[in-house]
């Protein structure tokens, strides 16, 4: 493995998986006297047919290299979801990393040209540190204005956690949630994953928010998926949406996602945004 916190990281988040991971999931009996949570770190080793020596020096972070076999047949017996098969693989140097720089800091007049042609979608663009690069209209609905916002107040996982977001969703504590699973994926998969901007930004928030903190040490993984997000605002009241996210192939910029929020049927939701949408053209 390339460097010491990689190393850490992969040591950390197997002795999370396996803690969660109860005997009699995987045929193992118990007794009354057991007094750790999950498994042992042998009884894993057993599982993946691997040595014992050999598993505990991953969860030490010594400075050895485990094949691709080997990491997968740890997943195995994990019971590791697919998306955290992914990540075991990424901290181990089996997945292909990205290493274009991440400093793009605005959108070509191309993508913004398609942004505003959504006129009743909330749609911005954000780069690989989750920065809103680009926004049109109807997304300040959602994020207020984020040309107002300054600095790190325009991530969207500082908002999340010490911004609007907070407030507004109707089901914090799950979004939250899903939203710590995604970032911690969505910066391993680059080779500067352990760069200080990172270090800096988890660090700020484990400081400044007890519940990131929390979220951030339990290690889960997660994808982009799509789903339902409702906001509640004082001037428009309950807004639903389904929400997308659509990966955006540009060599010139690094990892942009285009993340789309679409009125959804069978609510009030269209025609309150239509009337916000007019309001602004007014």
């Amino acid at each position: 493995m390339s460097n010491e916190k990689q190393r850490r990281e992969l040591a950390n988040f197997l002795k999370s998986r396996r803690d969660r991971l109860q005997p009699e999931v995987v045929g193992l009996t118990t007794s009354s006297r057991r007094r750790i949570p999950g498994l042992r770190r042998e009884e894993v080793a057993m599982l993946a047919g691997i040595s014992p020596e050999w598993y505990t020096w991953l969860e030490q972070a010594r400075n050895i290299r485990a094949s691709q076999d080997t990491l997968e047949s740890i997943a195995q017996a994990l019971k590791l979801e697919p998306s955290e098969i992914e990540y075991l693989l990424l901290l181990g140097g089996y997945q292909p990393s990205m290493t274009i720089p991440a400093k793009t800091s605005v959108i070509s007049p191309q993508l913004q040209r398609v942004l505003d042609r959504l006129e009743c979608t909330p749609a911005y663009i954000i780069g690989r540190r989750w920065d809103i690069l680009g926004w049109n209209t109807p997304a300040t609905l959602i994020w207020r204005d984020p040309g107002e916002l300054q600095g790190i107040e325009r991530n969207c996982l500082w908002q999340t956690f010490l911004g609007s977001m907070r407030s507004m969703l109707v089901d914090w504590p799950a979004h939250a949630k899903a939203e710590v699973a995604k970032f911690r994926v969505s910066q391993a998969q680059y080779a500067d994953y352990s760069c200080p901007w990172i270090e800096n930004f988890v660090a700020m928030l484990q400081e400044s928010s007890p519940e990131f903190k929390e979220l951030w040490q339990q290690y889960d993984v997660g994808d982009w998926n799509s789903g339902i997000k409702h906001f509640k605002y004082p001037d428009y009241g309950l807004l639903s949406f389904e929400h997308n996210t659509f990966q955006i192939s540009d060599r010139n910029y690094s990892d942009l996602k285009l993340i789309t929020y679409v009125p959804l049927p069978d609510t009030n939701t269209l025609s309150k945004l239509k009337n916000n949408c007019n309001n602004n053209h007014t």
